[in-house]
């Protein structure tokens, strides 16, 4: 079977797939992402989280990772739905700390220029 230019079905598959390699190789797709509940490699968190290697391993302990085995050079693990909770406590954190910077400041404090009107017990 050919495609409307010509080409076959395998040439069309082939340059695909090596878009699809470049594109990868770029960081601009993921491959197929771990199955739900999987352990995680410190390479897999890095790329969900759009982190470096060495950052992962530098928040390990809050990311909740756990090690394979015993000694210093123990490999360690991360479970997905642990880097997800985490994403989402920290989304949480960063929209409430925004609501408040956003607030007007309270009656009575610096920088708060209320207008008097009557009977508000202010000027007059």
């Amino acid at each position: 079977m050919n495609g409307s230019d010509g080409r076959s079905q395998d040439e069309i598959r082939a340059l695909a797939k090596a878009v699809a390699d470049v594109l990868e190789e770029r960081g601009l797709v993921g491959t197929a992402e771990p199955r739900q509940g999987g352990v995680l490699k410190v390479a897999d968190v890095a790329k969900l989280l759009g982190r470096s290697r060495p950052w992962v391993y530098e928040h390990a302990a809050e990311l909740g990772a756990f090690r394979f085995g015993s000694g210093p050079r123990a490999r360690i693990g991360f479970d997905l739905h642990a880097i997800e909770e985490w994403k989402r406590q920290r989304q949480i954190g960063r929209t409430s700390s925004r609501a408040t910077n956003r607030r007007r400041p309270a009656k009575g404090r610096p920088g708060a220029n209320l207008i008097p009107y009557e009977g508000s017990g202010q000027g007059a």
